[in-house]
């Protein structure tokens, strides 16, 4: 029993031989002390971000996204029309803006079709089908590249 004390005594004494040893190589200061109210005042020269700065981008953040949700309200209420088959088939889509954290992508709604009486009595169904869904396609087309030019507005804001 004394023996197996021993022993385990011995052991634990060494354990720490085979553990790596880590050396702190950073400064002592971190950059969050140094850069709390806008890093160095005296010299000028590399000023890193600070605080301040912070809170101004926050606000631009806010300001973006404020004018993000209104240009989403105004794009929600456009209904746009893409055609196929020469214009005897049309779809209207309408835009859906991310709902976050639900839906973090936008997506197109088909809210009608607008079908030629004279084109659906003469064509097959195969040709209908066809040409019903390259209609929602050009309507979802059209309506990327509308929703594309109103977001160039929050583009050039940044």
């Amino acid at each position: 029993m004394k023996l197996s004390i021993i022993v385990a005594a011995a052991f634990i004494a060494n354990a720490s031989a085979f553990t790596p040893t880590f050396t702190r190589t950073s400064p002592t200061t971190s950059q969050t002390t140094l850069n709390l109210f806008g890093g160095k005042k005296e010299g000028g020269g590399d000023k890193a971000p600070g605080m301040m700065d912070q809170l101004a981008m926050l606000k631009k953040a806010q300001e973006i996204a404020t004018k993000k949700a209104s240009l989403d309200k105004e794009l929600a209420t456009l209904d746009i029309t893409g055609e196929a088959a020469d214009g005897k088939v049309k779809c209207s889509v309408k835009y859906i803006p991310a709902q976050m954290p639900k839906s973090p992508e936008p997506y197109f709604d088909a809210t009608g079709f607008d079908i030629d009486e004279s084109y659906l009595e003469s064509t097959s169904c195969d040709d209908l089908s066809a040409a019903v869904k390259a209609a929602y396609l050009d309507g979802e087309t059209k309506c990327t590249e509308a929703v594309a030019e109103k977001y160039k507005v929050l583009q050039e804001d940044l």
